[in-house]
């Protein structure tokens, strides 16, 4: 493990799972639960008013609603979109359609890869 500086402190740190220090994920957590908190209280705030409120950027409530820890509420339904499809989402990166496309996609690909490793000639009993 070696030792880096924090990002956003410039504290020196061991990185275990954060890329920022203990410190800063407290920090973070601090923020996030404010935001949380103001969502859930004023479930119809768009995301300036969120930000102006809680005195956070754009980014950091888009990263919130696409890392799905902050669901959309009706003020942020309009500007969280799919990424696969554009479609409203209320969190994450894609709506239910485009993941299970996804899924689906995957599924058929492993099932294409195993019937291509048995080769020619041979067979299954």
């Amino acid at each position: 493990m070696t030792p880096k500086n924090c990002p956003r402190c410039g504290k020196l740190f061991v990185k275990i799972r954060e890329p920022i220090c203990e410190k800063c994920v407290k920090e973070e957590e601090q923020i996030y639960e404010k935001v949380r908190e103001y969502v859930k209280d004023n479930p119809d705030q768009t995301i300036q008013t969120i930000c102006e409120a809680c005195d956070v950027t754009t980014k950091r409530i888009l990263q919130y609603l696409k890392d799905g820890r902050l669901e959309a509420s009706k003020g942020l339904q309009s500007e969280s979109v799919c990424s696969k499809c554009g479609k409203p989402i209320l969190s994450g990166r894609m709506c239910e359609k485009c993941v299970l496309d996804v899924n689906f996609q995957v599924g058929d690909m492993k099932a294409q890869s195993s019937t291509k490793t048995k080769g020619p000639g041979m067979y299954t009993q």
